[in-house]
């Protein structure tokens, strides 16, 4: 999404074209369709980032009056935006196939994914209600990718459901909608969109635009997709006993519907008319800034910060140099040195006693006379124009308060190319209810106004305390006040081991902000409470809703399947042995018309010869972390595209995360590819275990006797050099175990960045 260009439109950070945002399924509408809820921080980050596009863009586009209407029930300020039907894909539906006639359909064609607004527990109640009555030789398709619906295995839930229908079940593993509508109108099936919400209604267009019947519920975008003049069964309420009796109706009658595409093409030229063009506020006269710098027995960097201060390509500044106490004497001697220079440009130094930074910080801004106050770090540098950005972005935004990305570098010099610095700190500016989690806000390097001061306060003055500027951003949020992160590199900022930030203590840290946030209540802490039930009732609930599995003998085979990755070659030959036991010879079929890497006997268990699979992304990304450790910067991530697991290593010891449940009953090893990836990084220990998902590791103690598996520790050197981890089991275990990546640093660390990926996990079976 154009979450940071936009902003940077906003910001003045360059002349942007027209940028028009297209929604189609926002990610808190999909959370509250499939009656979730936000589960992560990252979750919370998406929607607000996605608000915020549909709000700043140039020109919106809605994929259905429904969404949009949702949207300003929400507190979207999307008024403007225009609705535009999605266009389909590239391929003609004036070429596709086209449906066999037949006097009664034979086939129920299922068009619903494996999410929970997409209904697959509404047609199975449905077709419970259809079974006794439903003309012989009846067969039900329904297609893969499949997924979880409260933890089951959306295939084996199909499947478990089908026991009690007399139909033929037919379960195909893969296959896009074009597909899908190609099988409905090769056998004449009657198409079922047995949908719960739906934001474009894109699927029953296409049944529409390619002629094929279809039942399908009226419930969001659906109602519009509708043509009356196609000559197909009406909408039906999203309820069982009415969608099974308008199946039953169409198979009985079945409908002789008009193919008719919808003309879209010209709802979505007359969006390109005249986007609104993006008004910024003017400049006016060049404001006075107020740098103001605290600083404490540190003349080398000083002597750095007030080069970068001289070099501004703003003018119209003064420099507020408060001295924190200093007491050694080359701070002293400098300090005395600059004395005569501050005169000369009408610039000030004040010395104080010590009383920390945020104390020297306020006596700056007080001692300050422009309407504008710069805060900058003694051991950090300006880039030559960050006044003068920081200046545009405040009149071109009207915002109270700037911050703005940085690069940090780790040396006592400054270097000379700004290539030699790491973006590692994207803030997003809010939103407030992660900001009682993270600082989303920006560094204390920031611009705010004079005003601002008068109307929330100064800063925290408590010693030893390092995130004044977390507390203060925090409580202007809280107050109303704007914030905007300009989002690009304005500073140089210096990263060292025993600065204020690194030493100073998580949970006094942290205090003044939960306290900041406990005074009173403030918008938008919804997400936050969805996070808090999430992240501790959902595996509760998760498990509640698996006791039927785990306490009916019959269904053991499906328990297991439910803590297999979906649509690996595993599960698809598991879900094939289960229909295989119970009679379904057709449903075998189906599921191994796909090449499959592991071969499984009914009901499920490894033959001998095996095989692999390499775990994807989707289940990478289920990483929990099991060392929570005071950090700056993310511990654990997830990257895409095959970038693997990385872990952080701490100074205070190992950092561990769990894949947990995710090496499946029956298999041998897991085998992990493991890499270095900074050139600077310092040597690294990596390894790896199976444990029972409730084993809690005590990673000081025997490993080995606290898991099941474990591979040692391997000490990595070389940067960018792979190599391999291997935890075995001596006995193939009946249940499934949890993966448990883990580093720590070989010796002791040297400062620099260090990336440590598990690049590849794959797990064996003999």
């Amino acid at each position: 999404m154009p979450y940071f260009t936009l902003l940077a439109a906003e910001t003045a950070a360059f002349a942007a074209p027209p940028i028009v945002a297209v929604a189609h399924a926002p990610s808190e509408w999909a959370d509250e369709a499939d009656k979730a809820f936000m589960d992560s921080t990252e979750a919370i980050a998406v929607a607000h980032m996605e608000k915020y596009c549909a709000e700043m863009a140039d020109s919106t586009v809605c994929a259905s009056a429904a969404l949009r209407k949702w949207m300003l029930s929400r507190g979207w300020k999307v008024r403007k935006a225009t609705v535009a039907p999605l266009l389909r894909d590239p391929r003609d539906a004036a070429g596709a196939r086209t449906p066999i006639a037949r006097k009664s359909a034979s086939e129920l064609v299922v068009l619903a994914g494996w999410r929970v607004r997409d209904g697959l527990t509404l047609l199975c109640d449905a077709l419970d209600t259809l079974a006794p009555t439903a003309p012989e030789g009846l067969t039900v398709t329904a297609f893969g990718p499949f997924g979880r619906i409260m933890g089951e295995h959306s295939g084996g839930l199909l499947l478990r459901r089908a026991e009690r229908w007399p139909f033929k079940l037919n379960l195909l593993p893969d296959a896009d909608l074009n597909a899908r509508l190609d099988h409905a109108a090769r056998t004449g099936g009657l198409a079922v969109v047995p949908a719960r919400a739906a934001s474009t209604g894109g699927v029953v267009a296409a049944c529409i635009a390619a002629g094929l019947p279809v039942v399908a519920t009226n419930v969001g975008a659906n109602a519009e997709a509708w043509i009356a003049e196609a000559g197909q069964p009406g909408l039906v309420d999203p309820d069982p006993a009415a969608l099974a009796r308008a199946i039953s109706a169409a198979l009985d009658s079945p409908p002789r519907p008009q193919r008719i595409v919808r003309q879209n093409r010209q709802a979505w030229l007359d969006t390109r008319e005249a986007p609104r063009k993006r008004t910024r506020r003017g400049a006016g006269p060049s404001p006075l800034v107020s740098i103001v710098m605290a600083h404490r027995n540190r003349p080398l960097y000083l002597k750095q910060a007030i080069a970068a201060i001289e070099a501004q390509t703003y003018r119209d500044l003064e420099l507020v140099l408060v001295d924190d106490g200093s007491d050694q004497d080359g701070a002293r001697r400098l300090l005395d040195a600059l004395e005569p220079d501050f005169r000369r440009r009408g610039w000030k130094i004040l010395r104080r006693p010590h009383r920390h930074l945020g104390a020297a910080r306020n006596a700056g801004v007080r001692a300050a006379k422009g309407e504008l106050i710069l805060f900058a770090d003694d051991d950090n540098a300006l880039f030559p124009e960050a006044v003068d950005h920081f200046v545009r972005a405040m009149a071109a935004t009207g915002a109270d308060i700037c911050t703005a990305f940085q690069l940090i570098f780790y040396e006592d010099v400054v270097p000379e190319k700004r290539a030699d610095g790491l973006i590692q700190y994207l803030p997003l500016g809010g939103p407030d209810a992660l900001g009682l989690i993270h600082n989303v806000y920006g560094d204390a390097n920031a611009m705010v106004r004079r005003s601002v001061f008068s109307r929330i306060g100064f800063l925290v003055e408590e010693p030893g305390y390092a995130v004044h500027d977390w507390e203060f951003f925090a409580r202007a949020s809280l107050a109303g006040l704007k914030i905007r992160p300009i989002p690009k590199p304005l500073y140089w900022y210096r990263s060292k081991p025993d600065s204020m930030f690194r030493t100073s203590n998580w949970y006094d840290n942290r205090r003044p902000v939960l306290e900041t946030f406990g005074s009173g209540q403030f918008d938008g802490a919804g997400p936050l409470y969805q996070l808090a039930i999430a992240q501790n009732t959902t595996r509760s609930e998760l498990e509640s809703a698996r006791e039927n599995l785990r306490y009916t003998p019959a269904y053991r085979d499906y328990l297991e399947l439910c803590d297999l990755e979906p649509n690996s070659d595993v599960a698809l030959k598991k879900l094939a042995g289960i229909a295989g036991s119970i009679g379904r010879p057709e449903t075998v079929a189906g599921l191994l018309g796909r090449p499959a890497t592991m071969a499984v006997d009914a009901p499920g268990r490894p033959r001998d010869g095996g095989g692999s699979t390499t775990l994807a992304y989707e289940v990478l990304r289920s990483a929990r972390l099991l060392t929570p450790r005071a950090s700056a910067l993310p511990l654990l991530l997830v990257a895409p595209d095959g970038g693997g697991v990385f872990l952080r290593p701490h100074a205070d010891g190992v950092v561990a995360a769990s894949l947990d449940l995710h090496f499946p009953p029956f298999f041998r090893r897991v085998e992990a590819t493991v890499e270095i990836a900074h050139a600077d990084a310092s040597a690294l220990d990596f390894a790896l275990a199976l444990a029972r998902p409730d084993q809690t590791i005590d990673w000081q103690g025997d490993i080995a006797s606290q898991t099941f598996a474990f591979s040692g520790w391997t000490t990595v050197e070389e940067k960018f050099v792979r190599h391999s981890l291997v935890a075995a089991l001596r006995a193939r275990r009946k249940m499934p175990l949890s993966i448990a990546l883990a580093v720590r640093f070989a010796g002791r660390p040297n400062g620099s960045p260090t990336n440590a990926f598990f690049r590849q996990l794959v797990l064996f079976s003999d």
